[in-house]
């Protein structure tokens, strides 16, 4: 990969304010929306070269539609209070990951056999956005299929994560983790199978939210085929952000309010209920000590601001974490991975593609080749069996988070890992998979950095418990001190 480039400096105050703030600003007249669009639009152009998280762009009709913000503020006679409760987000850009969609722009799925698709309306969540007055501005790499945690493929070429070009983004949001946290963009959106919103977020030092399952449409901007329909199971589409202050907002706009949440309500720390877990035992998934001592240090605030006893749980089912997620899959449906990036090809050789990987003649990449190869199809005795041990850890969960609870544990068990090292270590994804398959809402919270590179730990609670998860980011960003920026900053 070669030495890090250190990303130019931060040098306007406007890329270091949080989305509501941006959005008060322009609609109190404040701060020109346009002027708001040109910087991003800078931002993002100066900052490509080094981290290739953009993989297209609406410069242009963006900066348009934010001339047309300002026309709009300059002459209406609406309230400014009006306007925050109808467009809460009116002129903040936002970018979105490549596979979610946005109208006219590129829709791959980094996938070559599509490689000129282009979308031909916009996904549910991008439209949300868009309703609440908010302007897309570009879309940001995915995995091949996005079926992998990192953010490469033979269309765009690999993102690169400006704490160190040598490790991975994560994925499979991780384009938007990187343009995000590279002050490319302040707001994006993604969407989680297995931690595709969390770990590119904890491995670039954002926030994310998975929310509850089926509270945000995951419809997207071009037909699925019917086989992956049973992804829609467990699959969550969310927001990510550099500012924990703006988890509430975009939640609450791509979740179009939905009723079972209780957003208004405002969290009482004294009554809610603490549940950790430092780690998933294991030789391979075992957390490192840095991560480790983030759990005990958003463990004792709590403890010691608002007198609770946080209990430490041992759920042993966790160790077969991942393995679970790939039988609940399985028992969905799902399609195999191999005909999955096979595409408009039908079939392809598996053997065959690994050995023109080798000479850089194959469309897919590595972590693709190797996933469909070690994906399971087998309903055997290990299968029954993980289902088993899948049933007794929702109860113990189900158990565990009544009423107001939070469980905290790692995002991932690490920092992030380099380039291709996420193949011997793709198990590890277990720490943030087990909750897409049971549903739960959970919010990736920065924790720091150790030697230089982010680390992440997540809030979980019961279904439609997302304000209890989003209260407790916003509670630990005073502990941890949210975002910190990969350059530096001279404003």
């Amino acid at each position: 990969m070669g030495k890090t480039k250190v990303l130019p400096p931060i040098d306007n105050k406007i890329l270091l304010m949080p989305a509501a703030k941006l959005a008060e600003k322009i609609r109190r007249k404040q701060l020109s929306c346009e002027e708001v669009m040109k910087v991003y639009i800078e931002r993002s152009k100066q900052i490509h070269p080094f981290i290739n998280a953009v993989v297209d762009e609406r410069y242009d009709e963006a900066l348009k539609e934010a001339q047309a913000v300002d026309e709009f503020l300059s002459t209406s006679e609406k309230l400014v209070d009006d306007i925050a409760k109808d467009t809460p987000l009116l002129g903040v850009p936002f970018s979105c990951k490549e596979a979610i969609g946005v109208k006219d722009l590129l829709i791959t799925l980094g996938m070559v056999c599509f490689k000129t698709r282009r979308a031909e309306k916009d996904s549910d969540a991008a439209a949300l956005y868009r309703k609440a007055g908010a302007i897309p501005l570009t879309i940001t790499n995915i995995p091949e299929s996005c079926m992998w945690w990192e953010s490469a493929n033979h269309v765009y070429g690999m993102t690169k994560n400006p704490y160190d070009n040598a490790r991975t983004v994560g994925g499979s949001s991780g384009g938007e983790g990187s343009l995000i946290t590279s002050a490319g963009a302040v707001i994006g959106i993604g969407n989680d199978l297995a931690g595709s919103i969390r770990i590119p977020a904890s491995f670039c030092g954002i926030y994310g939210h998975k929310p509850t399952r089926g509270i945000v449409s995951n419809k997207l901007a071009f037909q699925e085929p019917p086989e992956t329909e049973c992804f829609g199971q467990f699959i969550s589409t969310g927001p990510m952000c550099r500012y924990a202050e703006d988890l509430p907002l975009l939640t609450r706009v791509l979740a179009n309010n939905h009723e079972n949440v209780r957003w208004n309500d405002k969290v009482d720390f004294c009554r809610v209920k603490f549940y950790y877990m430092e780690e998933i035992p294991g030789l391979l998934t075992g957390a490192i000590p840095e991560v480790k001592e983030s759990i005990k240090k958003a463990v004792k605030h709590f403890e010691e601001q608002y007198g609770v006893r946080a209990v430490k749980v041992n759920l042993s089912e966790m160790k077969y974490a991942m393995q679970m997620w790939e039988c609940k899959l399985l028992e969905a449906g799902s399609p195999s991975f191999k005909s999955l990036i096979a595409g408009i090809y039908g079939h392809i050789n598996l053997y065959w593609e690994a050995i023109k990987n080798v000479f850089h003649c194959s469309p897919h990449t590595l972590p693709a080749i190797y996933f469909a190869m070690v994906d399971r199809r087998d309903k055997d005795d290990f299968y029954f069996k993980c289902l088993k041990k899948y049933d007794d850890l929702k109860s113990k969960f189900e158990d565990i988070l009544q009423g107001d609870s939070i469980f905290l544990m790692p995002t991932h068990r690490e920092t992030p890992p380099h380039y291709l090292m996420t193949i011997p270590k793709y198990k590890n994804i277990g720490y943030t998979s087990i909750f897409s398959i049971l549903g739960f809402p959970s919010t990736q919270i920065p924790a720091g950095l150790c030697n230089g590179l982010p680390i992440g730990i997540q809030a979980i609670s019961r279904p439609y418990g997302d304000h209890l998860t989003i209260a407790t980011a916003l509670e630990l960003d005073q502990v941890f001190n949210g975002w910190i920026s990969p350059c530096p900053v001279s404003v």
